[in-house]
């Protein structure tokens, strides 16, 4: 594992209340790490980097990723939380980033959101 994928276990995986997470270049639309074993396809990085493009839009259709579709609860400029039924999605906008992080039905939607966000919370403070 390289560095990154270890801070996103370690943040978000180790928690037990996230599922799948990666970390994604703003600029470029590219994956910068993910958990490990985790494969996205490159449309389902446009759709999470492009996702904060579009808030009203988003906040009305929701959000196709990673072959679920998932209605948007939050949005703002910098989060955006989503579910679908028990499942959840959580972004999160940095400086350079996008952060996202997916959980299931027996994990807990509170601590997951709260577990990306202080993540988020980090990479913002390091102003990346």
């Amino acid at each position: 594992m390289n560095q990154l994928q270890v801070l996103l276990h370690t943040a978000l995986i180790d928690t037990g209340h996230i599922e799948k997470c990666g970390l994604l270049l703003r600029d470029t639309n590219q994956i910068k790490t993910t958990s490990v074993g985790y494969k996205l396809e490159q449309t389902d990085v446009d759709t999470l980097v492009n996702a904060f493009n579009q808030p009203t839009l988003l906040r009305k259709k929701g959000l196709y990723f990673n072959e679920i579709y998932y209605t948007c609860i939050r949005t703002d400029n910098e989060s955006i939380y989503a579910k679908e039924n028990n499942r959840g999605l959580v972004l999160i906008k940095t400086k350079v980033y996008i952060l996202f992080g997916t959980f299931n039905d027996r994990m807990n939607p509170a601590i997951a959101i709260e577990a990306v966000e202080k993540l988020g919370e980090y990479f913002k403070a390091k102003e990346q």
